[in-house]
């Protein structure tokens, strides 16, 4: 197949052809193991050309939609649709082919032979030339019915353990630390009577008989204060005014996720009848105690059975007579059978005391066992024995076991969570004569797995990541997980070597590839390092967060100590963002503005505003340093809605004093933080009726990388934006080299050259062509173009050879307050621009690049008319055999030479 045996590399960043490379075939090993992985049976695999045409299939492919390869091979993907798919898998395909991913990821309905629809999951990867042209992709495809046959079986599971939950024989409630229920389970229904969306918000005294209410409150108190765990008894008032005996086992959980007391409630008036009637009749309490839902178990003082229930037998799965044959100790353990002895032995003496017992069952599994025990005595007081009341909680303690666990642990990783992490490092922090390291793991470019492979493959990849950290680290250490793609290692007892060494041996650990759902995954990680003394458990972790940072800053896969430097640099980031905080407050800053220009007239068609800061003590503050101090602490969202009302303000008054002509627009800069921001939409919305703006000359720039790095997000928000009629800019456009097939779908209406192609579009030939793509590009979609940072006249010339309508820069003014503004007779009557002569052109290639038949002109130009991208354009040529002019393999920088030369053939020579 073509194109899929050459190992991928991402593209060149460099804006200069490559030289002429030999291509080399692929050997004879790399072909074979291609063809295994190909020709394994299991999963159908296919690939396809530029064109989604396909090129090879393997038998599971075949098997899967009943169609031998020779049917599939040479017919478009579309062919093999069913009529019910969605077509999302086709603009994922689309995304791939074009270059702009690498890989995706989406579901697709297939069509059989016989036309019965195939549900699948498709995991698309590009295949890309030794040049980084993309000369096809690479599909897996995975059957998603024994998916949907887990997900019914999953729901199932719920609604069984729902029905479960309120048919269960106890109840569980949950009180806050004044008494008042916060929660009832569904069995409060059936086992009292009440319903349980009513329970919430009372106290729970309220339910209980006026004589238990003193005994009550003060034993649930003890365990508000105290904690842990107690076992107490009353009486519950029942919806028709009786009441019932009832047990209540109160857990505190108040310092966990819980927030609460757990309170496991149980029926436990058979047993109280039970107790009255043995006192009563031996034939009424063996009638009753015979019918009980617990186990009773009455021990004489010798320690010999002398009644045990049916359902004592039950529990304890044996049969009634082999209980009769046991003594109750003999079914403990050694240690237990001990302490029972002892019980049995001072029943008298201890009175009515309740405990807990483990015991092993004849299945194998150890049950916990509730044991109310109590002295047996006729009226006259004669000792019968031990009465004890038998119950089997060990499901209840594994509920509760089970709660205070995912309190405490991260449910993906099973890790400890933040809470449990922290508090694990306060208690080595106050440990004396030891030093004690936090070491703070981030993922780089994980966010690229969840884009490129799914959410799913980046769920296994972080618990797998999890289980490589826990065995690098030492076993004393603890190592949790703090959301998203973050960990923590603390080490207690070390110094600083050996706390390097330790965070170097986490790298390592993830050096190696991962294997996910078959497909391998590298992963990096930056680590920031700080040790104690003299810090607080938030301060180590602060600083440990700030010392990843610099290591991602210093490019990422590496270890940072965190150090006086970084302490200062810290220290004068907080204390610039309070310094911006009281700034904002107190209305300190300043917009300046720099006009738009028409480049035909010289007209200002519109304005940028722009924030500046003069420090009463420090003087100007550039943007550059406080715009990423107000992301990082949280103030960007404060800082937008500041520059958003008064630069709308200042606009509205320049208008009105007639600075700016009455159809002028506004720009204000959005920050990449900001676009979750909920309230924006209004604030912008607000603050352009309050100056009144229309909003069709309200212009919001936001940065193309801003818009790449959470695209679903960004393009809800602008969407909404542009619905409402708001201008949408891409700020230094230029880089990404975005397809017209991505840029037709953004709402957007202007296209910002960025400044360091303007710089070199009159030295370096490359510069240009990029230039005069973007400019057709945005002819092409529809939008406007604004060339940022012209400082020359040469450099203006250009941009308007090219057709760039607009564009702004220093050859004519500098960003400046509002009363210079007022001031300058140019931005009332129009800048002067520079004569119409000849514009030279790069010196460095002043030929004419003529492209011809033989070079593939006609799919050069089909293809940029259908707004492929510079990069699908090269590997088509490619694929398809042509060459440059040169000689060379086409390459996107070529090609925009190219397209530049047809569009603009005057550009081309002197």
């Amino acid at each position: 197949m073509r194109g899929m045996t050459t190992q991928g590399r991402a593209p060149s960043t460099s804006s200069r052809p490559d030289p002429p490379r030999v291509w080399h075939a692929p050997t004879a090993e790399s072909h074979a193991r291609f063809r295994a992985l190909l020709e394994q049976p299991f999963v159908p695999l296919c690939a396809v050309d530029v064109r989604a045409s396909l090129t090879d299939v393997n038998d599971a492919l075949c098997a899967l939609l009943g169609l031998s390869a020779e049917e599939l091979i040479g017919r478009h993907l579309r062919e093999l649709t069913h009529a019910d798919d969605t077509g999302t898998a086709d603009l994922a395909l689309m995304d791939v082919l074009s270059g702009g991913r690498l890989a995706s990821q989406a579901e697709r309905i297939l069509r059989h032979r016989e036309g019965a629809p195939v549900s699948v999951q498709v995991s698309i990867a590009g295949v890309r030339d030794e040049d980084g042209a993309v000369t096809g992709a690479t599909a897996f495809l995975i059957d998603m019915t024994a998916l949907r046959e887990s997900e019914r079986r999953t729901s199932e599971q719920a609604e069984f353990l729902a029905a479960v939950g309120a048919r269960a024989t106890d109840l569980a409630l949950i009180g806050d630390d004044q008494g008042r229920i916060t929660y009832a389970s569904p069995s409060v229904a059936h086992v009292l009577g009440y319903d349980p969306a009513r329970i919430p918000g009372v106290l729970g005294w309220d339910f209980v008989h006026p004589d238990d209410v003193e005994a009550t409150r003060t034993a649930y108190m003890d365990v508000v204060r105290g904690g842990g765990t107690s076992c107490f008894e009353f009486r519950v008032r029942l919806p028709d005014g009786s009441w019932r005996w009832v047990e209540e086992t109160a857990t505190n959980l108040l310092d966990t996720a819980v927030h609460g007391v757990v309170c496991n409630l149980r029926d436990i008036q058979a047993r109280i009848d039970a107790e009255q009637a043995l006192v009563a009749s031996e034939a009424r309490y063996r009638a009753i105690a015979d019918t009980a839902e617990e186990g009773i178990w009455v021990v004489a003082p010798d320690g010999i059975t002398s009644y045990a229930n049916a359902r004592m037998a039950q529990i304890l799965g044996l049969d009634l007579e082999a209980v009769y044959a046991a003594a109750p100790g003999a079914l403990l353990d050694a240690a237990q059978a001990s302490v029972l002895a002892q019980r049995v032995e001072e029943r008298v003496q201890r009175g009515v005391e309740r405990y807990e017992v483990v015991y092993l069952h004849p299945d194998g599994t150890p049950r916990q066992l509730a044991v109310t025990a109590s002295p047996l005595h006729t009226p006259e007081g004669t000792v019968l024995g031990s009465l004890g009341m038998v119950s089997d909680v060990t499901a209840a303690r594994a509920v509760e076991e089970e709660m205070r666990r995912a309190a405490l642990h991260d449910s993906l990783t099973g890790l400890p969570n933040r809470a449990l992490a922290l508090d694990r490092l306060e208690h080595a922090l106050s440990r004396e004569g030891q030093q004690v390291a936090v070491l703070f793991i981030d993922l780089d470019h994980f966010k690229l797995v969840n884009d490129s492979r799914g959410h799913r493959t980046g769920d296994q990849l972080l618990v797998a990541v999890a289980k490589r950290l826990v065995a690098a680290a030492r076993s004393h250490d603890t190592v949790a997980r703090f959301g998203g793609d973050e960990f923590v290692v603390i080490c207690e007892d070390v110094d600083v070597e050996r706390a390097q060494e330790i965070a170097n041996d986490l790298l390592a650990s993830l050096a190696g590839r991962f294997d996910i759902d078959e497909a391998r995954v590298d992963v990096r990680a930056s680590i920031g390092l700080a040790l104690s003394p003299d810090a607080t458990a938030d301060d180590l972790l602060r600083y440990a967060d700030t010392a990843m940072y610099s290591a991602k800053a210093a490019g990422r896969g590496r270890v940072r100590l965190f150090d006086r430097a970084l302490a200062e640099q810290a220290e004068e980031r907080y204390a610039l963002a309070a310094q911006l905080r009281v700034a904002l407050e107190q209305d300190e800053l300043s917009v300046h503005y720099q006009p738009v220009v028409e480049m035909k007239t010289g007209r200002v068609v519109g304005v940028e505003a722009l924030a500046r800061w003069k420090h009463p003590t420090e003087g100007d503050i550039s943007p550059n340093r406080f715009v990423p101090v107000a992301e990082l602490t949280g103030l960007s969202p404060e800082l937008d809605r500041w520059v958003l009302r008064r630069a709308l303000a200042d606009a509205g008054q320049l208008r009105g004093d007639g600075t700016l002509p009455p159809d002028a627009y506004i720009a204000v800069n959005l920050s990449a933080r900001n676009l979750g921001d909920g309230d924006l939409e209004e604030t912008i919305a607000e603050a352009a009726a309050r100056a009144g703006f229309a909003a069709e000359h309200v212009v919001l720039e936001i940065t193309e990388t801003a818009i790449m790095d959470d695209a679903v997000l960004a393009v809800d928000l602008l969407g909404r934006l542009r619905a409402r009629g708001f201008q949408v800019a891409i700020d230094d456009f230029g880089t990404g080299y975005s397809s017209l097939a991505y840029l037709s779908r953004l709402p957007i209406t202007c296209l910002k050259v960025d400044r360091s192609f303007v710089a070199g579009i009159v030295a370096d030939q490359d510069s240009l062509a990029i230039v005069a793509s973007i400019v057709d590009l945005a002819r092409t979609i529809g939008v406007t173009v604004v060339a940022e940072g012209v400082e020359t006249e040469e450099q203006a010339r250009l941009l308007r050879k090219l057709g760039c309508a607009t564009a702004q820069g220093w050859l004519w003014s500098a960003a400046t307050p509002m009363h210079v503004a007022r001031a300058s007779r140019q931005w009332r009557d129009g800048f002067p621009m520079p004569p119409s002569g000849a514009a030279s052109t790069p010196s460095r290639r002043r030929e004419a690049i003529v492209v011809s038949s033989e070079h593939g002109l006609h799919v050069l130009i089909e293809m940029h008319r259908q707004g492929a991208s510079l990069a699908t354009i090269a590997a088509a040529l490619n694929q398809d055999g042509f060459r440059a002019p040169t000689g060379a393999r086409w390459h996107r920088t070529s090609v925009a030479r190219a397209v530049s030369s047809l569009a603009y053939p005057a550009l081309s020579v002197d």
